[in-house]
């Protein structure tokens, strides 16, 4: 059994965590202490900031149903029992707000909407992968237990906090379970807590969680900069850094590009070799922070660099130069992880915007047999030809994908579906005679969904004879390498077949679809999908309401919410605004509005 993690190996764990969800999970184990089962009860409506300190929060932890709550079955949250409140990092709960945000969660919603038992695998999913990522300097026995050892040895012994604070923030039931965490003090160390006054020299852990803060604040600010621009900018409005920029990596790997600079021209990062060497390349190929106690190219002044990953896609890497000679601490390390993590989505979130309004996009072409793509693996076995008609996000870690299979019988794909790790729940929506049309649950294993992990557009997913083709789109000018470099990470034998710019088609891009996309929410956009590709449209229906939701992992009332929400943003983009609309004379001819 894993006794806690030290600073670089939880570092290591938070990296390798492969979804955003999957992060929270370990950071709320890590730095907030929850048990396994409490990480699935707390929601935005428990985070709150005190009226005793400023820029601190705190998490008020739900009692399990029938408990009456640590705290002599407090209802301080609308008649709802607590257990406790405990302290979050600056940077997990502005995680916690961004991820709130992002999948529109209602007030009640859990942060982690599900099973405790789902909680121990993402754990264990991610201490395999942080294993393998740092061969082996990771234990893969990691478990939710051992993260909130982590949690207590942090505070204890790290950072000196009172055993009374810890105790009650963990819900432990007595000092005397911390025990195995305290070092005997020897006579220097207790006269410093009896006789001294308890402070922090440098004070380190106290600026640790506000130093990025800035960063995320401008990340948030709806009307600041491109991302990469807006975060450098913040990290600089703070005393502690006087540089930062943003990298990617260069045509042919072995360089870096600055994208975004603040504190310091490109210029003078040029003149420094900053291109040629530095822990940002280190961050960019490794996907793991990086740092220096001073070089050439930092100004001979400590630095970090965190990569800006999204989803496995590393789009480059985030730098920051300290101000003056103190080291970089391991919570401003971990605070500028999770930074670079929110600007990674950021720059795929914008990169899909950039796919939707621009007049050219660069087309890209991928094959690959690996048996790693289930749709290269399902073809081979079965003869047959798939095509991929659509894919739907359930969550953070599974899609459902609609296929069209020609060749091979429902019985057939279902055998190669129940043979194929990471694929399940086959589900036939219609049968033909050469064929049919099913969906099923994808946990990994999807070339598609890599890409739209990159920010791409799929046009055309097909497999044929074990061979995978998948056509999408890019923002113009992408870089394409570093997506081909990761996506050989995960199929060995994917190859880029071609990459061309070309006009984008009108004929392609549905007029109606452009007015109304940005209405639907992405959980009203799955809805919507999942009832289309599933048949529910059809008559008679390929599939009841009850189904598609149970194919999304949802309930069939929040099913329902979703897709009238959709439908209604959709005839919302059909009916409004008729008064603006040209009506018709009797001799058919336009009348303009208003005559």
């Amino acid at each position: 059994m894993v006794d806690g993690l030290d600073a670089d190996a939880y570092d290591a764990l938070v990296t390798a965590a492969e979804t955003y969800r999957a992060a929270l999970v370990v950071r709320l184990a890590g730095e907030a202490g929850l048990r396994t089962e409490e990480i699935t009860r707390v929601a935005p409506r428990h985070l709150r900031e005190p009226d005793s300190v400023a820029g601190a929060r705190l998490l008020a932890v739900p009692a399990a149903d029938g408990d009456e709550g640590g705290d002599a079955g407090s209802t301080a949250l609308g008649g709802e029992q607590i257990d406790r409140e405990t302290v979050v990092p600056a940077s997990l709960a502005a995680d916690l707000d961004r991820y709130a945000t992002s999948q529109e969660l209602a007030d009640d919603e859990s942060y982690v909407d599900v099973s405790p038992r789902r909680v121990q695998m993402i754990v264990s999913e991610t201490a395999a992968r942080a294993a393998g990522l740092t061969d082996g300097a990771v234990d893969e026995r990691v478990t939710p237990s051992a993260l909130r050892k982590t949690f207590a040895r942090r505070q204890l012994v790290d950072r000196g906090v009172d055993p009374r604070a810890v105790r009650d923030a963990g819900g432990w039931e007595s000092l005397g379970t911390l025990d195995p965490y305290l070092d005997p003090l020897d006579g220097e160390a207790l006269a410093t807590a009896i006789a001294g006054d308890g402070r922090s020299d440098d004070g380190s852990a106290e600026r640790g969680g506000t130093t990025a803060l800035p960063g995320f604040e401008a990340l948030a600010d709806p009307g600041a900069a491109a991302p990469a621009a807006a975060v450098v900018e913040g990290l600089v409005d703070a005393d502690r850094w006087a540089e930062a920029w943003v990298v990617r990596r260069a045509v042919g790997g072995g360089r870096a590009d600055v994208t975004a600079a603040a504190g310091v021209d490109r210029e003078a990062l040029a003149d420094r070799g900053v291109a040629a060497a530095g822990p940002w390349l280190d961050a960019v190929t490794d996907g793991a922070p990086a740092t220096t106690d001073g070089r050439q190219e930092t100004d001979g002044r400590p630095a970090v660099a965190v990569p800006a990953a999204s989803d496995g896609a590393i789009h480059g890497a985030l730098c920051a130069v300290a101000a003056d000679g103190d080291a970089v601490d391991e919570s401003e390390r971990r605070a500028l992880a999770a930074l670079g993590g929110c600007l990674g989505r950021a720059i795929t979130a914008e990169r899909w915007r950039e796919l939707l309004h621009s007049d050219a996009v660069t087309e890209v072409e991928f094959h690959t047999g690996d048996d790693g793509a289930f749709l290269a693996r399902a073809s081979d076995r079965l003869g047959c030809r798939i095509e991929l008609a659509s894919t739907v996000d359930v969550d953070d870690d599974v899609s459902r994908a609609y296929l069209s299979v020609e060749g091979a019988r429902p019985q057939d794909v279902a055998t190669a579906v129940e043979a194929s790790p990471g694929v399940s729940d086959f589900r036939v929506i219609e049968t033909r005679e050469e064929g049919c049309s099913a969906s099923v649950r994808l946990a990994d294993g999807s070339l598609v969904r890599a890409l739209v992990d990159h920010g791409a557009t799929v046009r055309d997913a097909s497999a044929a004879e074990g061979r995978v083709r998948v056509v999408a789109d890019f923002p113009e000018g992408t870089n394409v390498r570093p997506v081909a470099d990761g996506l050989r990470d995960r199929f060995a034998d994917v190859r880029l077949a071609s990459k061309e710019s070309v006009a984008r088609s009108p004929r392609t891009e549905s007029a109606l679809r452009d007015g109304v996309a940005d209405r639907f929410t992405d959980r009203q956009w799955a809805a919507l999908s999942a009832a289309y590709h599933g048949g529910y449209f059809d008559w008679p229906r390929g599939s009841t309401a009850e189904e598609v939701a149970d194919a999304m992992g949802v309930s069939s009332p929040t099913f329902h919410n979703h897709l009238r929400k959709a439908q209604r943003a959709l005839l919302d983009g059909v009916f409004e605004d008729e008064a603006d609309r040209p009506t018709r004379r009797d001799d058919g001819r336009a009348t303009p509005p208003g005559e």
